[in-house]
């Protein structure tokens, strides 16, 4: 295990080790909660679909339910409203990893997968009505077999519902990737210099966020004097004056952190520090508002309103920013979609949230400033330790 203690070069920071309690003791309410909606909405059954793809900017429903990430492209979680649930997976071999990592023990390699998916809907006497989670990944071959035997509803909403509020384990898993996310921003640190490529540099900090925990990373980088957008590494080299921003978001077990961060590669800059301080104050003011309740809009309005009173009102929409924010997984807000001033959904306690005033400064150009919060009952907790502030690295 590394050293949880980062010299940063502007002193130390101290990261939190999280344990995690692997035996999951709270995975059977996910089966308790999800019958008791099916049978609230009149359901035989429910199956829970993923093509295992993985992107953050798009919740996995099965993850979440079987919490074990999805290898081959056929897998599926079936339920009963009697009291049955099975595991379907592909390939027919990844069948001893899922016994080792889901809660659920019934679980079946396939290599014919709609034939098997049909015979576990018949021996669970799934006729009627069927609720369908994840049907935006299901092969058209796939949906219509299960046609044939009865009625869709799609139902993401239950899972959604069922995961509005993290579990404990759920929020372990977000403090680990949060530490990750700091062993990767100090990598970050450590690692620009002139000569290094793009995609060096993020090597460096992919890397060390393994190490530090992280089963997946999807990161962005972008380096030069003016930069326009964060993108995916490339090999240009850097040079001394190059501002290098980043986005570092680290995932363990389903559960995604994302921090944005600044570095200015050579001597202080005062524009560069009175622009990215803007950001910093427009990102601590709509801190101050999210707790339970609160529509999520107003974090974009006070954000907007902050960079607005110090003369950009102009650079306050697309293409100069995306968003103000965003969820991340399930039951989240806008999971990897936007908050703007037209969020009116409600923040709730125990959501993952990321709060980013990623704003272009035609000073400067496009700066990162960025942090991910739980919302607690009385307001928010800060999930990464490392201070969200330009760093200057001197050549």
């Amino acid at each position: 295990m590394p050293n949880p203690n980062y010299d940063s070069g502007l002193g130390t920071f101290f990261v939190k080790i999280h344990f995690i309690n692997e035996e999951k003791p709270m995975s059977q309410l996910k089966f308790k909660k999800a019958r008791e909606l099916l049978n609230k909405k009149g359901l035989d059954g429910l199956i829970i679909y993923s093509n295992g793809s993985k992107n953050i900017l798009r919740p996995n429903y099965f993850h979440y339910f079987a919490e074990c990430k999805p290898l081959g492209p056929k897998n599926a979680v079936i339920i009963s409203s009697s009291g049955n649930i099975a595991l379907l997976v592909t390939p027919e071999w990844d069948y001893f990893r899922y016994l080792d990592k889901s809660w659920i023990k019934d679980v079946r390699g396939s290599s014919s997968f709609i034939e098997d998916l049909l015979k576990i809907i018949n021996e669970f006497n799934l006729k009627g009505r069927i609720g369908l989670v994840g049907a935006e990944e299901m092969p058209i071959e796939v949906y219509e077999a299960i046609q044939s035997i009865g009625e869709i509803l799609l139902s993401n909403d239950i899972i959604t519902e069922m995961a509005r509020e993290k579990t404990d384990v759920e929020v372990s898993y977000a403090k680990k990737a949060a530490w990750a996310a700091d062993a990767g921003y100090k990598a970050l640190i450590d690692a620009v210099r002139p000569g290094l490529t793009e995609f060096e540099i993020l090597a460096e900090m992919e890397l060390a966020m393994r190490i530090a925990g992280a089963d997946d990373n999807f990161n962005l980088i972008s380096s030069g004097v003016h930069n326009h957008a964060m993108h995916s590494p490339t090999d240009r080299r850097l040079r001394e004056g190059d501002i290098i921003i980043a986005e570092i978001s680290p995932i363990v077990e389903g559960q995604v952190v994302q921090i944005c961060r600044t570095v200015l590669l050579g001597k202080k800059n005062p524009i560069l520090v009175e622009k990215y301080d803007i950001l910093v104050k427009a990102l601590e003011e709509s801190l101050k508002l999210i707790r339970p309740g609160v529509p999520a809009s107003s974090m974009a309005v006070i954000m907007n309103k902050v960079i607005s009173e110090a003369g950009y009102a102009k650079y306050c929409a697309p293409p100069y920013m995306r968003a103000r924010g965003h969820g991340m997984g399930v039951g989240s807000i806008s999971p990897g979609g936007v908050i703007d001033e037209e969020t009116q959904t409600p923040f709730e306690r125990g959501q993952v949230i990321v709060v980013h005033p990623n704003q272009y400064i035609p000073e400067t150009g496009y700066l990162a400033c960025g942090e991910t919060i739980l919302v607690t009952e009385n307001g928010i907790e800060r999930l990464v330790e490392s201070e969200t502030k330009l760093f200057v690295k001197e050549v």
